[in-house]
């Protein structure tokens, strides 16, 4: 089965009022998830949104990490031709089992977005998530120390700091699982 390490940049958290700006992917096999075949990037221009109607928030994010700026520039994808190259990059699989299983922080929020800007692609994947999120939770709950994000806002930066939290939590794990209490592995 494939990982779909994936990330997007949004102008909010509401898929269906909010635009995507940037999405990035990078591809791994579930029984090597850490080593990453960068497979696609896009920028998509904010146009016809006015960046003012835009939060403020997203609006200093954005501009800092210098996401805005690139949205604006001749090198962006249209939504329509982004879907189109993720479908022919994923292409269907008949074995549910076998499908594109999409992986990354929170990943339903990618997932809902993806569903929504890009029902091609969508079609494609799982239902299933591999989602660091989740992992570091679980981890904490056992006593692992929290993370501290960068918050970096970029779609490759963010896959990199959730494979990176992966694989510490993949490393906590296997250093503390036998001197955990009530924890029992068969």
């Amino acid at each position: 089965m494939k990982l779909i390490w994936l990330d997007l940049e949004a102008t909010g958290l509401d898929p269906v009022t909010n635009q995507v700006l940037e999405v990035a992917v990078a591809t791994a096999d579930l029984f090597d998830p850490f080593n990453l075949k960068w497979t696609y990037e896009a920028v998509l221009p904010l146009a016809p949104t006015p960046v003012t109607s835009l939060d403020p928030f997203i609006i200093d994010m954005h501009t800092k990490n210098g996401l805005l700026s690139e949205c604006g520039t001749w090198l962006t994808k249209r939504r329509e031709q982004i879907d189109g190259e993720l479908e022919k990059l994923f292409p269907w699989i008949d074995d549910k089992e076998e499908r594109h299983t999409l992986a990354g922080s929170s990943i339903h929020f990618d997932h809902a977005f993806i569903r929504v800007h890009f029902p091609r692609f969508a079609r494609n994947l799982s239902h299933r998530h591999y989602d660091v999120s989740a992992l570091k939770l679980y981890c904490q709950s056992l006593g692992m120390p929290k993370f501290k994000k960068a918050e970096a806002h970029r779609a490759k930066d963010d896959i990199l700091e959730s494979v990176q939290h992966a694989r510490e939590c993949t490393e906590w794990l296997k250093r503390n699982l036998s001197q955990l209490p009530n924890v029992h592995t068969h």
